[in-house]
Protein backbone atom coordinates (compact mmCIF):
# COMPACT_ATOMS: atom_id res chain seq x y z
CA UNK A 1 0.00 0.00 0.00
CA UNK A 2 1.47 3.05 -1.06
CA UNK A 3 0.47 6.87 0.99
CA UNK A 4 -1.85 8.99 -0.65
CA UNK A 5 -0.15 11.79 -2.76
CA UNK A 6 -0.74 14.75 -0.53
CA UNK A 7 -3.44 17.55 -1.95
CA UNK A 8 -2.23 20.34 -4.04
CA UNK A 9 -2.70 23.90 -2.02
CA UNK A 10 -4.81 26.96 -3.33
CA UNK A 11 -1.95 28.50 -4.77
CA UNK A 12 -0.32 25.62 -6.91
CA UNK A 13 -3.81 24.91 -8.00
CA UNK A 14 -4.70 28.28 -9.41
CA UNK A 15 -1.19 28.22 -11.23
CA UNK A 16 -2.06 25.23 -12.83
CA UNK A 17 -5.35 26.55 -14.20
CA UNK A 18 -3.68 29.76 -14.95
CA UNK A 19 -0.87 28.17 -16.93
CA UNK A 20 -3.98 26.13 -18.97
CA UNK A 21 -5.64 29.09 -19.46
CA UNK A 22 -3.31 31.28 -20.59
CA UNK A 23 -2.37 28.16 -23.08
CA UNK A 24 -6.10 28.45 -24.29
CA UNK A 25 -6.04 32.05 -24.64
CA UNK A 26 -2.96 32.23 -26.73
CA UNK A 27 -4.33 30.03 -29.19
CA UNK A 28 -7.55 31.81 -29.86
CA UNK A 29 -5.85 35.04 -29.62
CA UNK A 30 -3.51 33.26 -32.24
CA UNK A 31 -6.26 31.97 -34.79
CA UNK A 32 -8.54 35.27 -34.41
CA UNK A 33 -5.16 37.39 -35.86
CA UNK A 34 -4.77 34.84 -38.67
CA UNK A 35 -8.24 35.21 -39.42
CA UNK A 36 -8.87 38.43 -40.02
CA UNK A 37 -5.65 40.55 -38.75
CA UNK A 38 -4.33 43.32 -41.03
CA UNK A 39 -0.83 43.40 -39.88
CA UNK A 40 2.49 42.07 -41.44
CA UNK A 41 3.74 38.56 -40.54
CA UNK A 42 0.45 37.11 -38.95
CA UNK A 43 1.34 33.68 -39.34
CA UNK A 44 4.56 34.35 -37.73
CA UNK A 45 3.07 36.13 -35.08
CA UNK A 46 0.95 34.20 -33.98
CA UNK A 47 2.92 31.37 -33.76
CA UNK A 48 5.96 33.42 -31.82
CA UNK A 49 2.53 34.24 -29.60
CA UNK A 50 2.27 30.38 -28.57
CA UNK A 51 5.91 29.83 -27.88
CA UNK A 52 5.67 33.16 -25.34
CA UNK A 53 3.19 31.61 -23.51
CA UNK A 54 4.00 27.89 -23.59
CA UNK A 55 7.35 29.12 -21.85
CA UNK A 56 5.22 31.47 -19.57
CA UNK A 57 3.22 27.80 -18.68
CA UNK A 58 6.75 25.89 -18.44
CA UNK A 59 7.74 28.77 -15.89
CA UNK A 60 4.76 27.94 -13.77
CA UNK A 61 4.73 24.76 -13.87
CA UNK A 62 8.15 24.22 -12.80
CA UNK A 63 8.01 27.07 -10.09
CA UNK A 64 5.06 24.80 -9.12
CA UNK A 65 6.79 21.81 -8.95
CA UNK A 66 9.75 22.59 -6.60
CA UNK A 67 8.82 22.02 -2.98
CA UNK A 68 6.51 25.25 -1.12
CA UNK A 69 10.32 25.59 1.08
CA UNK A 70 11.30 28.77 3.16
CA UNK A 71 10.16 31.12 0.79
CA UNK A 72 6.31 30.56 0.26
CA UNK A 73 5.75 33.70 -1.23
CA UNK A 74 8.00 32.81 -4.45
CA UNK A 75 5.48 31.03 -6.02
CA UNK A 76 2.49 33.64 -6.53
CA UNK A 77 5.63 36.19 -7.07
CA UNK A 78 7.09 34.41 -9.85
CA UNK A 79 3.31 33.97 -11.42
CA UNK A 80 2.94 37.30 -11.09
CA UNK A 81 6.39 38.62 -12.44
CA UNK A 82 5.63 36.21 -15.27
CA UNK A 83 2.59 37.37 -16.42
CA UNK A 84 3.51 40.79 -16.63
CA UNK A 85 6.56 39.47 -18.75
CA UNK A 86 3.62 37.55 -20.81
CA UNK A 87 1.74 41.35 -21.57
CA UNK A 88 5.06 43.18 -22.62
CA UNK A 89 5.69 39.93 -25.16
CA UNK A 90 2.63 40.63 -26.29
CA UNK A 91 2.72 44.16 -26.99
CA UNK A 92 6.29 43.65 -28.68
CA UNK A 93 4.76 41.12 -30.87
CA UNK A 94 1.32 42.35 -31.84
CA UNK A 95 2.63 46.33 -31.95
CA UNK A 96 0.71 47.29 -29.05
CA UNK A 97 0.10 50.36 -27.42
CA UNK A 98 3.75 52.52 -26.76
CA UNK A 99 5.65 50.12 -29.23
CA UNK A 100 7.02 51.81 -32.71
CA UNK A 101 4.74 51.86 -35.54
CA UNK A 102 6.87 50.38 -38.12
CA UNK A 103 7.65 46.75 -36.82
CA UNK A 104 8.27 45.68 -40.28
CA UNK A 105 11.71 46.81 -40.54
CA UNK A 106 14.04 44.17 -39.29
CA UNK A 107 16.34 46.61 -37.41
CA UNK A 108 13.05 47.92 -35.54
CA UNK A 109 12.13 43.84 -34.86
CA UNK A 110 15.36 43.05 -33.27
CA UNK A 111 15.40 46.38 -31.04
CA UNK A 112 11.84 45.31 -30.11
CA UNK A 113 13.37 41.58 -28.97
CA UNK A 114 16.50 42.97 -27.23
CA UNK A 115 14.22 45.22 -25.00
CA UNK A 116 11.91 42.45 -24.24
CA UNK A 117 14.81 40.04 -23.23
CA UNK A 118 16.49 43.20 -21.23
CA UNK A 119 12.91 43.39 -19.29
CA UNK A 120 12.95 39.60 -19.02
CA UNK A 121 16.22 39.83 -17.04
CA UNK A 122 15.61 42.64 -14.93
CA UNK A 123 12.44 41.46 -13.11
CA UNK A 124 13.53 38.05 -13.02
CA UNK A 125 17.17 38.87 -11.71
CA UNK A 126 15.30 41.27 -8.95
CA UNK A 127 12.84 38.06 -8.15
CA UNK A 128 16.43 35.82 -7.45
CA UNK A 129 17.56 38.77 -4.98
CA UNK A 130 14.88 39.12 -3.58
CA UNK A 131 14.28 35.24 -2.82
CA UNK A 132 17.99 35.70 -1.64
CA UNK A 133 18.58 38.54 0.24
CA UNK A 134 14.96 38.00 1.76
CA UNK A 135 16.47 34.60 3.20
CA UNK A 136 19.21 34.95 4.34
CA UNK A 137 19.65 38.69 5.37
CA UNK A 138 15.89 39.34 6.74
CA UNK A 139 14.31 36.27 7.82
CA UNK A 140 17.72 34.36 9.11
CA UNK A 141 19.55 37.79 9.90
CA UNK A 142 21.28 38.00 13.29
CA UNK A 143 21.55 42.00 13.42
CA UNK A 144 19.06 44.57 13.28
CA UNK A 145 21.84 46.48 10.90
CA UNK A 146 21.57 43.40 8.39
CA UNK A 147 18.20 43.15 8.36
CA UNK A 148 17.57 46.83 7.46
CA UNK A 149 20.18 47.04 4.78
CA UNK A 150 18.63 43.53 3.09
CA UNK A 151 14.81 45.70 3.58
CA UNK A 152 16.59 48.59 1.53
CA UNK A 153 18.26 46.80 -0.75
CA UNK A 154 15.50 44.69 -1.75
CA UNK A 155 13.16 47.98 -2.05
CA UNK A 156 16.15 50.06 -3.87
CA UNK A 157 16.25 46.79 -6.38
CA UNK A 158 12.72 46.63 -7.56
CA UNK A 159 12.97 50.62 -7.75
CA UNK A 160 15.81 50.53 -10.03
CA UNK A 161 14.26 47.75 -12.39
CA UNK A 162 10.97 48.95 -12.76
CA UNK A 163 12.68 52.42 -13.51
CA UNK A 164 14.89 50.80 -16.44
CA UNK A 165 12.09 48.44 -17.27
CA UNK A 166 9.15 51.08 -18.32
CA UNK A 167 10.87 52.45 -20.92
CA UNK A 168 12.32 49.17 -22.59
CA UNK A 169 7.99 48.26 -22.31
CA UNK A 170 7.01 51.03 -23.71
CA UNK A 171 9.79 52.48 -25.93
CA UNK A 172 7.77 55.24 -27.88
CA UNK A 173 6.25 57.37 -24.97
CA UNK A 174 8.57 60.22 -23.74
CA UNK A 175 10.82 59.58 -20.82
CA UNK A 176 12.18 63.11 -19.57
CA UNK A 177 15.68 63.53 -18.44
CA UNK A 178 15.40 63.30 -14.41
CA UNK A 179 13.65 59.66 -15.14
CA UNK A 180 16.87 58.84 -15.98
CA UNK A 181 19.17 60.68 -13.55
CA UNK A 182 16.72 59.04 -10.91
CA UNK A 183 17.32 54.95 -12.68
CA UNK A 184 20.92 55.80 -12.61
CA UNK A 185 21.23 57.10 -8.48
CA UNK A 186 18.65 54.28 -7.79
CA UNK A 187 21.23 52.03 -9.44
CA UNK A 188 24.30 53.14 -7.68
CA UNK A 189 22.36 53.13 -4.31
CA UNK A 190 21.39 49.55 -4.80
CA UNK A 191 24.70 48.28 -5.66
CA UNK A 192 25.87 49.77 -2.62
CA UNK A 193 23.32 48.27 -0.51
CA UNK A 194 23.67 44.72 -2.29
CA UNK A 195 27.32 44.68 -0.79
CA UNK A 196 26.54 46.04 2.84
CA UNK A 197 24.64 42.70 3.77
CA UNK A 198 27.10 40.64 2.25
CA UNK A 199 30.15 42.38 5.16
CA UNK A 200 28.17 42.78 7.81
CA UNK A 201 27.38 39.03 7.47
CA UNK A 202 31.45 38.42 7.21
CA UNK A 203 31.94 39.63 10.35
CA UNK A 204 29.11 37.56 12.23
CA UNK A 205 30.76 35.50 15.29
CA UNK A 206 31.29 32.40 13.92
CA UNK A 207 29.79 29.80 16.19
CA UNK A 208 32.37 27.88 18.36
CA UNK A 209 34.22 25.02 17.16
CA UNK A 210 33.71 21.42 18.87
CA UNK A 211 36.23 20.59 21.17
CA UNK A 212 39.00 17.90 20.41
CA UNK A 213 39.00 14.45 22.83
CA UNK A 214 41.88 14.54 24.91
CA UNK A 215 44.15 11.38 24.85
CA UNK A 216 46.31 10.27 27.63
CA UNK A 217 49.81 11.29 28.36
CA UNK A 218 52.70 9.30 25.99
CA UNK A 219 55.06 7.56 29.11
CA UNK A 220 58.45 9.46 28.88
CA UNK A 221 59.71 6.03 28.10
CA UNK A 222 59.18 2.54 26.96
CA UNK A 223 61.01 -0.37 29.02
CA UNK A 224 61.82 -3.69 27.18
CA UNK A 225 60.47 -6.68 29.21
CA UNK A 226 62.97 -8.26 31.73
CA UNK A 227 64.26 -11.39 30.67
CA UNK A 228 63.66 -14.13 32.65
CA UNK A 229 66.21 -15.53 34.66
CA UNK A 230 68.97 -18.40 33.70
CA UNK A 231 69.08 -21.55 35.63
CA UNK A 232 72.12 -21.87 37.66
CA UNK A 233 73.57 -24.96 35.67
CA UNK A 234 72.06 -27.31 32.94
CA UNK A 235 71.08 -30.63 33.99
CA UNK A 236 73.87 -33.03 32.63
CA UNK A 237 73.14 -34.77 29.57
CA UNK A 238 73.84 -38.25 29.21
CA UNK A 239 77.81 -38.79 28.35
CA UNK A 240 78.64 -35.34 28.80
CA UNK A 241 79.85 -33.37 32.23
CA UNK A 242 77.11 -30.82 33.38
CA UNK A 243 77.82 -27.51 32.27
CA UNK A 244 78.24 -24.65 34.32
CA UNK A 245 75.28 -22.10 33.77
CA UNK A 246 74.90 -18.01 33.06
CA UNK A 247 74.66 -15.62 35.22
CA UNK A 248 71.02 -14.14 34.95
CA UNK A 249 70.80 -11.05 32.18
CA UNK A 250 70.55 -7.35 33.23
CA UNK A 251 67.10 -6.19 32.52
CA UNK A 252 66.39 -4.40 29.64
CA UNK A 253 68.37 -6.76 27.10
CA UNK A 254 67.54 -9.74 26.00
CA UNK A 255 68.54 -13.19 26.97
CA UNK A 256 71.48 -14.53 25.84
CA UNK A 257 71.30 -18.22 24.30
CA UNK A 258 73.16 -20.50 25.83
CA UNK A 259 76.41 -21.73 24.26
CA UNK A 260 76.99 -25.41 22.66
CA UNK A 261 78.41 -28.08 25.30
CA UNK A 262 81.57 -29.05 24.28
CA UNK A 263 82.39 -32.06 22.44
CA UNK A 264 84.21 -34.73 24.10
CA UNK A 265 87.59 -35.62 23.04
CA UNK A 266 87.98 -39.27 21.95
CA UNK A 267 90.94 -40.96 21.95
CA UNK A 268 92.52 -42.30 18.18
CA UNK A 269 91.57 -45.20 17.17
CA UNK A 270 94.30 -47.57 15.95
CA UNK A 271 93.47 -48.21 12.42
CA UNK A 272 92.09 -51.65 11.57
CA UNK A 273 94.46 -54.57 10.46
CA UNK A 274 97.74 -53.15 12.06
CA UNK A 275 98.30 -54.37 15.53
CA UNK A 276 99.34 -51.68 18.68
CA UNK A 277 103.18 -51.49 18.91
Amino acid sequence: MTDPAPPRTSIRTAALWLAIGMLVLAALLGAFFIIIGDQSAVASRAWLTLLLVGLFAGAVLLDASIGDGPNRWYLPASIVVNVVLVAVGLLKLWNGWGQPADTTDPTVWFEQMARFFAVVALLRVSLFITQIWGLYFIARAKRTVTRVSGIVTIVLVWITALILALPAALPELEWPDWWWRTAGAASLVAVVTLVIPLIVRAFDPKPPKPAQPAYPAAPQGYAQPAAPAQPAAFPAQPGYPAQPGYPAQPAGYPAQPPAAPAQPVNPAQPPQGHPVA
